[in-house]
């Protein structure tokens, strides 16, 4: 069977193959007119007159890891310092963790050897977990208690982090994790998602929403592989050059393949 002229789509478990053209304002294929994407609108689901420029239009942005909670909690805290408006950045946390250590199992922080990314995020923000001399009646309820108590002094962490954790033997694979995005996202406007040990520019939300609308296209996707941190701040090509992802192409397992081109 070949392949439909108007591409598949994938729903999680198998491809579907689309039989007629997305709907759009300014396509006619019968009188030879190219089929366009929709362009962005300003309606939304958030009662903004213009989400586009909106300073509260919600970003989410997803953050898996395996083990590496103290450079996810240095990726957390730059995205929030370098955004322009970091009020609206709502940040949704995969957190794969050696959760095997002492204190109770709600506090969900880990070994001191393998910390979550929320707890080592708070440490960067000032506030930490109270160290319980080993023989102490009642320890777990007292570091329950500690976490509640750290995680309401710690800016953002209960109101613009959300978090699903689970003991690193139960991980799949990073497309394992990133599917536990779907029990974070919310009803925010865009969605965004990284790895664990980034860095951004200056105002990035602004710089990426601005990106989006060049596209002119209400369901595009902006898709590419970050510039190496060693290349930050050389006053070279390189530092100004993103390399893109350009191509994409369904492999023998039916699984889609993204070219790398720089």
């Amino acid at each position: 069977m070949s392949a439909s002229k108007y591409g598949r789509v994938f729903d999680g478990s198998s491809f579907e193959e689309i039989t007629h053209p997305i709907a759009s304002n300014n396509n006619n294929e019968a009188s030879g007119g190219a089929y366009e994407p929709i362009p962005p609108t300003n309606n939304n689901n958030h009662g903004f007159t213009n989400k586009f420029d909106s300073k509260t239009t919600p970003i989410f942005v997803s953050i898996p890891h395996f083990r590496d909670g103290k450079r996810c909690a240095q990726t957390v805290h730059r995205l929030f310092d370098t955004a322009a408006h970091p009020d609206r950045v709502v940040v949704g946390l995969i957190e794969q963790t050696d959760s095997s250590g002492s204190g109770s199992s709600s506090d969900s922080s880990s070994t001191d050897d393998d910390p979550t990314c929320l707890m080592e995020y708070c440490v960067l923000m000032g506030h930490q977990m109270k160290q319980h001399e080993p023989g102490v009646s009642h320890m777990a309820e007292r570091q329950a208690d500690d976490y509640d108590a750290v995680l309401e002094a710690c800016p953002r962490a209960t109101t613009q982090i959300r978090s699903v954790r689970f003991h690193h033997f139960g991980s799949k694979g990073p497309v394992y994790a990133r599917s536990f995005t779907r029990k974070l996202l919310g009803n925010e406007e865009f969605c965004m998602e990284i790895d664990a040990s980034m860095d951004f520019v200056k105002n990035w939300d602004n710089a990426a929403i601005e990106q989006w609308k060049l596209t002119n296209n209400e369901y595009g996707v902006l898709s590419n592989v970050p510039l190496s941190a060693k290349d930050k701040g050389v006053a070279s090509p390189i530092a100004v050059e993103v390399p893109r992802q350009c191509e994409i192409k369904i492999g023998s397992e039916g699984v889609p393949l993204f070219e790398t081109h720089a």
